[in-house]
């Protein structure tokens, strides 16, 4: 992945409305999109998306990481995932309790039980754990009307 860029950053958000009502004060309005009063089973994540001209932060309940996640554009998600798993990456998918584990220690619930890759509304997202033991999410826009 020769000079990527920041598609969005994903902060944890254990308290989604304080965490949107804090971001809205950043922004100066409110997020561009929200799961938040759509019907969502109960346990299920919010999720929240502030835009501006050239950045892009995401909120989320979900436990997927404790700390803010960085997602690079790419065009090929198959073809960046690969490469940074040559590279010493350990792939990660998600798990019934919402959090990620590498690849094969624990069944994968949502996504591509073999990649991890997740395919949501607009995009299709992979995390990697570097070698450092750093995540890295990879996300690559869908040509789709979802």
């Amino acid at each position: 992945m020769n000079n990527p860029t920041i598609a969005a950053v994903v902060f944890p958000a254990r308290d989604f409305n304080e965490s949107v009502a804090a971001w809205s004060t950043v922004f100066g309005t409110g997020p561009t999109f929200s799961s938040d009063g759509i019907e969502k089973a109960p346990g299920d994540a919010d999720f929240a998306v502030f835009k501006s001209a050239e950045t892009e932060i995401g909120l989320t309940s979900m436990p997927w990481v404790d700390e803010p996640l960085v997602l690079l554009s790419t065009d090929d998600i198959d073809a960046s995932r690969q490469e940074l798993i040559a590279a010493g990456a350990m792939p990660l998918g998600e798990i019934a309790d919402g959090s990620l584990a590498v690849l094969g220690t624990a069944p994968i619930t949502n996504g591509n039980p073999e990649t991890g890759i997740v395919d949501v509304p607009g995009f299709r997202l992979a995390v990697v754990e570097l070698a450092d033991g750093s995540k890295v999410g990879l996300r690559q826009p869908l040509n789709s009307s979802w």
